[in-house]
């Protein structure tokens, strides 16, 4: 999912869609702004820090940074992985 979250103020229920539509074990990678203030043209950016709350809150695992490089629009991008955890085989 690249540079389209941060259109979205209510991330959640976007993330509940994404994570019903994976596979147990699935990845999501995430680029986007790493700023939490956006702009109207970037209304709504998530720092790293606050995509791993968001990520866990909204059922992801082992969530990692990927890469951050320099942006000329809100000083940098991120890219991080999360998975849909493996069902339970207990």
């Amino acid at each position: 999912m690249a540079n389209s979250l941060h259109f979205v103020r209510d991330k959640k229920p976007v993330l509940d869609l994404v994570r019903g539509h994976l596979k147990p074990g699935g990845r999501l990678v995430l680029v986007e702004y790493n700023a939490d203030r956006g702009n109207p043209w970037v209304p709504h950016p998530l720092s790293y820090p606050t995509w791993e709350r968001l990520a866990a809150d909204s059922g992801f695992a082992e969530t990692r940074l990927l890469e951050r490089v320099p942006s000329r629009f809100l000083g940098e991008i991120f890219s991080a992985l999360s998975l849909r955890p493996r069902e339970s085989t207990a």
